[in-house]
């Protein structure tokens, strides 16, 4: 299903512009809240459409003016007529394209990258009514469906740092609520895909998956963390599919179509050049084999003497890198990882989080101290 929910956009309920503008991220979870605000009949929104966008407003005000907040904290406001309107500006074309932006709904960096809903009410005790919950499954279920969310991860406020939110009655009802909201995607299922915070064996066979295709994700532990996911974004861009470092089938299905290899050329018109040959075995996962016997065919004088006059600078002449270093230093260094197969990602000439990935996992099939730190140790067996 795609995002069916109902939402009134910020701008449609007048929301001063934020005083800066959050970065996007990859949501993991839906947050639960509740405003601690009075329930029916005393509350804020009376349950009409114009009641929430006054309450939308006001609610605005308060994270802003009395929290010192850019804007709204949460993403999205649930009120007691059902009516749903959107927090913190942007959320809702980000969730509609499966990514989320930085609020301050949850109190921790984990929650805060992940979209919070709040529910117009007290629910201590308090039950909510059929409407607003009807509204609540909805929006979830679209949620986890663009995002690619788990109902599994429908939390509550409480699970992240130490509150009453989102009330006691609310929160007992999440497993309910997890439930319908699973009975909403029937046919649409979200739990096969894999993201950060997987483990498990489809996590070491996607892992093994990328690393065949030339895409390093670090360790194959089983253990879906950052390297993994930019390997699965790096492999998403390489074949034009959306870059948003979740293993959906989509992006499985891809790693595990083998390229089919070009036509054998006419000896007699076409002149077989070995980068593009090295490039496209590269991608398969009998790189080294194919490499090992091409090198087998050249003679030993012409490798020597390739090697005498191609052979990289010393490495005593080369700096020592680490993450958060650039220069033509950086791009030789992500080329030689390339070249030995570990991707760094991008050849950019920027030591970023996926060249020191590609770094440590070189050092350690290499038995050296796993740092991701390039001295002379690492650029002499990277130049060897």
């Amino acid at each position: 299903m795609s995002f069916t929910a109902t939402v009134i956009s910020a701008k449609e309920w007048g929301a001063v512009p934020p005083t800066r503008w959050p970065a996007e991220t990859t949501p993991r979870y839906i947050v639960i809240h509740h405003t601690a605000s009075p329930n029916p009949p005393n509350d804020s929104s009376r349950g009409t459409d114009s009641g929430g966008r006054a309450f939308a407003r006001s609610l605005q005000r308060a994270h802003m003016d009395g929290f010192g907040w850019a804007d709204s904290g949460h993403n999205f406001l649930n009120t007691t007529g059902g009516v749903l309107l959107e927090g913190r500006q942007n959320s809702l074309d980000a969730v509609k394209r499966g990514r989320c932006v930085r609020s301050a709904h949850a109190g921790s960096a984990e929650g805060n990258d992940s979209p919070g809903i709040e529910n117009e009410g007290t629910f201590t005790t308090y039950q909510m009514p059929a409407k607003q919950w009807n509204s609540l499954v909805e929006l979830c279920a679209s949620i986890c469906s663009s995002c690619k969310i788990s109902p599994d991860n429908i939390k509550g406020h409480r699970d992240f740092v130490a509150t009453q939110c989102p009330g006691d009655w609310l929160y007992s009802q999440l497993s309910r609520l997890r439930q319908d909201v699973r009975q909403r995607l029937a046919g649409n299922p979200v739990d096969n895909f894999l993201r950060v915070g997987s483990t498990g064996s489809r996590v070491t066979e996607l892992q093994q998956l990328l690393l065949a295709r030339g895409f390093n994700p670090g360790p194959i532990d089983g253990i879906f963390g950052i390297g993994t996911q930019q390997s699965v974004k790096n492999f998403q861009k390489y074949k034009g599919l959306d870059p948003n470092g979740v293993a959906d089938d989509a992006t499985i299905q891809s790693l595990r179509v083998v390229p089919t290899p070009p036509p054998s050329p006419t000896p007699s018109t076409t002149t077989v050049k070995i980068l593009d040959t090295y490039r496209f075995f590269r991608d398969l996962p009998h790189q080294q084999q194919a490499i090992q016997w091409l090198e087998s065919q050249v003679s030993q004088a012409a490798l020597i003497q390739f090697t005498q006059r191609w052979r990289s600078q010393p490495s005593t002449d080369l700096p020592t890198l680490k993450q958060g270093d650039s220069g033509d230093a950086v791009r030789q260094l992500q080329q030689r990882l390339q070249s030995r197969g570990f991707y760094p990602g991008t050849i950019n000439g920027s030591f970023d989080a996926a060249t020191r990935n590609a770094v440590i996992a070189f050092q350690r099939i290499q038995g050296l101290q796993q740092d991701g730190v390039v001295g002379v140790n690492t650029w002499k067996l990277l130049n060897s």
